[in-house]
């Protein structure tokens, strides 16, 4: 998913009542496969001429989740971050983490 950026928001939230789906969630995950299928043979090409530049950025959501309290980078969080200093440190981890993984 670290390569679908457009759907990750909406899998991470679908993926949250995995335990006891109802309707709307499962009309949210047809509406992902679908998307999904009509995305199959997009493709990224890359001129051997150009240059490949990498950018990347980082979000943290302080205590995004109104039930849990608990922040949100690109999955939600296992701790209760205590100031948005800590969820802006481990939100930059996070990415620093993806990029190395795409290198």
């Amino acid at each position: 998913m670290a390569t679908c950026l457009d759907i990750a928001l909406a899998v991470h939230i679908v993926s949250q009542f995995m335990a006891a789906p109802r309707s709307p969630h499962y009309d949210a995950l047809v509406r992902i496969l679908h998307y999904l299928k009509g995305t199959l043979f997009h493709d990224l090409h890359y001129s051997a001429h150009s240059s490949l530049q990498l950018h990347a950025f980082s979000y943290a959501d302080w205590t995004g989740d109104p039930i849990d309290r608990r922040s949100t980078t690109s999955k939600k969080q296992t701790f209760i971050a205590r100031s948005s200093t800590e969820v802006e440190y481990r939100a930059l981890a996070d990415t620093t983490q993806e990029l190395v993984w795409l290198r």
